[in-house]
Parts: structure tokens; C-alpha cells; sequence
């Protein structure tokens, strides 16, 4: 993914890839410091804001895959500018423009209303994003506590930089006749069983597959979790002491080269769209994804649908962990109609509103409020199920420390994702050419 301008301050790529290629070959590490994250916290006071009639409101967001779910707010957007008297003009763009075409309005201090904030940006774009205290607790006085994930991206120092969206769970997808074709009866519960049905599947010439490139989604969803899941973290919990270089983190590059040599395919030419492809294509037998691969087999293709299935991510040694595809919506400070913007908003997070969109959504968006946790689109089809299970383990990227500017610049120069992918790489040289690991 080509990533757009990057912040002017915060570490340098070259000298914390350094610091991560350590671990997967004994590189040096310099210091590097990572500030701490804010804690929740909120007032009850709220004024609920109004919407200009004449006003003018762009809101820039990513295009998903499903594309229904997409059209729907769409529609719901121009329904609430038609009845509000608000010209509304939603601009969708892929997950890999996103980034650039935001760091570009940014920069000119010009742009869209709103924006779609992925992952850690408010803590990037902090001075770009006015302050949704008052929005966001009006959808905690109707809605319930935030999930956790959405509120730690969305928080910079207390206050709220942008409005939970959504959660885009990562779950696998797989195929059960090429599982059972190889002897595997279900889907890994640890990562270990992980390598062990990957050696299985390399048999059928359907291999499970997965990226360690730049995706925004399915390679940082999977990597992180691995790194986690044998207790290895980037920095501690304070935010400011590197932990990289540990045991750990040496135990989960181990695995990772282990499970590539036994079979399991890594593809660090891959954007998030490739494997959704190789899968409709019939290449592979498992990826992980969000359920858009299922979702499009089901009403669109129904060529795999009955031979498909979903599992939730495996555990490691210290447990079962996860990361989500996370988006939250952000108001501008160069808009000129601030709470026109922040009205509508509001209006396209009432319940009854994002559940029509979640159930067009046929099961990729789980809702970033309490209220919004027993929604039926899961329930609806079993199969979905994987989906809604990943949703309470998911963690950020730096996780154990809060996010921060630091550590979304490491996000989105995809640092565990590298380390990972140059660990594999060490995997196809000859065992005398490869660096030992202490």
C-alpha cells in the first residue's frame, strides 16, 4: 500500500525497522519512545446539534467490500439531507487512497467535512479533527459504553477527536471440503494446529494463504495477533519502554517461520483485495479476511457457499487475541458547517438507522456500542458467528501501551507486518546462510 505524506515528527522507519529486524535477525536496536495513550473518561453535558438548511456537507470514506452496505449509506445520507434541506455528496474511495487523500486535506487544511479516521489517525491528525465530546456522549446516553478499541483510537488526551463508527471484523474463512479432503476435521484452535493443517492442506495444492505486505487490513490482523499471542508486545504498557526484543517475540517469528515451511503460503505482494480474489478463484483453501469473502459467496457467486466456512483467529501461547479493521468518523476544523456534519452523524448512528445498514451489511460491521452487540444480522446465520467472536479479543497496534501519534506511525509504516515478512524470507534460505536467533 502506498502510504500518503507522513507525519513530520515521530520515529524514523529506517531506525525502528532496524529495531524490529532484531528480533527475526539480531540486528541492533537503538532507543526509540513511545508516548502513552489517554485512559476514558466524559461528561454527561450534551447539546444536541442542528443542521443548517443550505448547508453543504462531503464526507470522504472508504469503499468496502460489499457494496450494497455502501449504496445504503449513501441513501440513508441523502434521505437525512433531503429531509434537512442539506446537500450531501458521500466520496468512496479504496482503503489504500484512503490514507493519502487525507494526509492531502490535512496538508492544505482544506478538504471533505468529515472523514474517515482508520485505525489510529485521530492521534495522527489530532489538529485536523475538532472535538465530538458533546456528540459522542449523546450516543452514550442512547447507545451505551463504546467499544473499547474504537474509544482508546478515537480519545487523544481525553478528548474525543472523532464519532465510533464501526468494526470490521477479521475472522478465516476456509473451505470444509478441502479441509476434510486433507484429514483436517475442523478449523486450528492454536497456531500450532495452525502449521500442522497447513502441512495437510500444501498436499492438495489449495494452500491456506495469507499476506505479510502492506495491507491495511488483512496483514496487520494477522500479524499483530501472532505477535501478541506469544507474549510479545512492541512496547510495555507505560508506552515509552521498548519490548521488541524479547524472548517472545522471537517465539512468534519461530512459529512463523516454522508454519511457512511446513506450507502455509505468505504473499507479501498482497493487497487486501488479493486474497478475497484467490479465493473466489478457487487458489486457496483458508485466508483470513473479513466476511466479505463469505458474504459475496452467499449472495453473489454461490459457487463455494455450502463448502464454506468461518473460524475465529487461534491461540498462542498466551492466549487468543485479535485485531479488527476499525473505522470512526471525524468532523474537520476547516468545515464551515461543523454542526450540520456533526447533526448528521448523529442521525446515521440511531439505532434503528445503522441496523438497517448492518443488515444490508449482511454481517462485515458489527456496531462500536453496547447497544448495538446483540445485533441479529449475526445471529441470522450461523456461519457468521466467527465474526461476532472476534470482536471482544481485539486489541490496536501497540497494544499493551494506549494509542498514540507513535504508534499509529508504526500502524501505518506496517513495522510488525515487516518484521514478519523478513523473518519468512529468512525461512527459504539455506539453514547455514540463516542468522541464528538468541
Amino acid at each position: 500500500m502506498t502510504q500518503g505524506k507522513r507525519a513530520k515528527s515521530g520515529w524514523s522507519r529506517r531506525d525502528f525497522l532496524r529495531t524490529a529486524g532484531v528480533a527475526a535477525a539480531t540486528l541492533a536496536f537503538p532507543e526509540i519512545i513511545i508516548a502513552c495513550g489517554p485512559q476514558s473518561g466524559g461528561t454527561p453535558t450534551a447539546a444536541i446539534p442542528k443542521p443548517r438548511k443550505g448547508a453543504s456537507i462531503r464526507l470522504l470514506q472508504w469503499t468496502s467490500f460489499v457494496k450494497p452496505a455502501d449504496a445504503e449509506f449513501k441513501r440513508q445520507a441523502a434521505e437525512w439531507g433531503d429531509a434537512n434541506g442539506v446537500t450531501v455528496a458521500v466520496e468512496t474511495v479504496t482503503g489504500d487512497q484512503l490514507q493519502p487523500k487525507t494526509a492531502a486535506a490535512v496538508e492544505a487544511n482544506s478538504g471533505p467535512d468529515i472523514i474517515q479516521m482508520q485505525y489510529g489517525w485521530p492521534q495522527l491528525y489530532t489538529d485536523a479533527c475538532l472535538d465530538v465530546s458533546n456528540e459522542v456522549n449523546i450516543l452514550i446516553g442512547k447507545l451505551g459504553k463504546p467499544d473499547p478499541v474504537n474509544e482508546a483510537f478515537c480519545k487523544v488526551n481525553g478528548t474525543w477527536r472523532a464519532i465510533p463508527y464501526t468494526i470490521v471484523p477479521n475472522a478465516w474463512t476456509y473451505r470444509t471440503d478441502y479441509f476434510q479432503q486433507a484429514g483436517v476435521t475442523s478449523f486450528p484452535k492454536t497456531w500450532d494446529e495452525l502449521t500442522s493443517a497447513a502441512a495437510k492442506l500444501k498436499t492438495t495444492g489449495k494452500p491456506i494463504a495469507q499476506t505479510d505486505g502492506h495491507a491495511y487490513g488483512d496483514s496487520l490482523t494477522m500479524w499483530n495477533p501472532v505477535l501478541w499471542g506469544f507474549g510479545g508486545k512492541e512496547v510495555n504498557a507505560d508506552g515509552k519502554t521498548v519490548a521488541i526484543n524479547s524472548k517472545e517475540t522471537r517465539d512468534a517469528i519461530r512459529w512463523a517461520q516454522g508454519a511457512v515451511k511446513a506450507g502455509l503460503v505468505v504473499h507479501p505482494e498482497w493487497l487486501d483485495p488479493d486474497n478475497n480474489q484467490a479465493y473466489h478463484a478457487d487458489r486457496v483453501s483458508g485466508t483470513l479476511n473479513g466476511a466479505s469473502i463469505y458474504i459475496r459467496e452467499k449472495i453473489e457467486f454461490h459457487k463455494y457457499t455450502d463448502v464454506t466456512n468461518n473460524a475465529p483467529m487461534p491461540s498462542g501461547p498466551k492466549g487468543t487475541f485479535a485485531m479488527n479493521l476499525i473505522f470512526n468518523h471525524a468532523v474537520m476544523k476547516w468545515s464551515p458547517d461543523a454542526e450540520t456534519a456533526k447533526a448528521m452523524l448523529l442521525a446515521l448512528m440511531e439505532k434503528d438507522q445503522y441496523q438497517k445498514w448492518t443488515m444490508i451489511a449482511a454481517g462485515y460491521n458489527a456496531g462500536p456500542f453496547d447497544a448495538f452487540h446483540g445485533d441479529p444480522v449475526f445471529s441470522a446465520d450461523p456461519k457468521l458467528k466467527a465474526f461476532q467472536d472476534v470482536v471482544a479479543p481485539g486489541k490496536w497496534p501497540g497494544w499493551p501501551a494506549m494509542p498514540s501519534k507513535k504508534t499509529a506511525q508504526a500502524q501505518t509504516q506496517y513495522i510488525v507486518a515487516d518484521m514478519f515478512a523478513k523473518a519468512a524470507q529468512v525461512t527459504w534460505r539455506p539453514r547455514s546462510q540463516q542468522p541464528k536467533l538468541r
